[in-house]
């Protein structure tokens, strides 16, 4: 299936896909720490074997992510990984960025999920969703929230709903999000980690210059009813 339209190199997306029939994608750590592994790897001209790497090279999940590579595909602003799905906000740095580096991740995950549960057939729900986000600085900033909080739904389910500024909910919301380690949340908020290099934060607009600012802004959120434009939920 081809897409409607391209991809232009220079823009923002907010790229996201979830699991056939919504199943679980990400079934243990394992299966998280390969996905992030290949954020990194997958965004390069370069081929690489990630089992070779693991196996005959006896390298490490830290390792990996420092490896150098060439010229990147894309840069990665925000990621989420969820139970069934996941987010990213990127950027295309060359023409056809997005797509090589979609297929190069897609494909390597699926295989070595499909091979590790011995199952066979697609293992997402058809070709990923994109949302082109344009000069809407404030579509951005919204996005810059809402990817990072999809992660509560890991343990508050709808808490969309209960967004209302009670100190209960949003108190236990953000100890929950500074310990959730598969988003991109923690490397907004000043810890150090290997999954940091995933990202490229210096090729998105500078929001958060100030420290704890990030925090700030996303405790703001919580106090609000959020708006996103109609289809963005996953």
């Amino acid at each position: 299936m081809l897409r409607k339209d391209p991809f232009i190199t220079g823009e923002y997306y907010h790229i996201y896909n979830r699991g056939i029939d919504k199943r679980t994608i990400f079934k243990l750590q394992r299966d998280y720490e390969r996905f992030m592994m290949l954020l990194y790897l997958a965004n390069s001209e370069d081929s690489f074997r990630l089992d070779d790497l693991l196996n005959k090279f006896h390298k490490t999940f830290d390792e990996i992510l420092v490896l150098e590579k060439e010229k990147s595909l894309v840069s990665v602003g925000v990621w989420c990984l969820m139970t069934n799905h996941f987010h990213l906000l990127i950027k295309q740095e060359v023409d056809g960025g997005i797509t090589k580096f979609m297929r190069k991740l897609g494909v390597g995950y699926s295989m070595f999920f499909n091979i590790k549960y011995q199952r066979r057939g697609s293992l997402f729900g058809g070709l990923f969703k994109s949302k082109l986000i344009g000069d809407n600085d404030n579509y951005m900033r919204q996005l810059l929230a809402y990817i990072h909080l999809n992660s509560l739904d890991v343990k508050f389910s709808g808490w969309e709903k209960l967004i209302n500024g009670k100190e209960k909910y949003t108190k236990e919301w953000k100890d929950f999000l500074k310990n959730y380690r598969y988003s991109s949340y923690q490397d907004y908020i000043g810890i150090k980690r290997s999954e940091g290099n995933i990202l490229n934060r210096g090729a998105f607009p500078e929001y958060f210059s100030e420290e704890n600012s990030f925090e700030g802004f996303v405790d703001s959120y919580l106090s609000q009813e959020p708006f996103l434009r109609k289809g963005e939920k996953e």
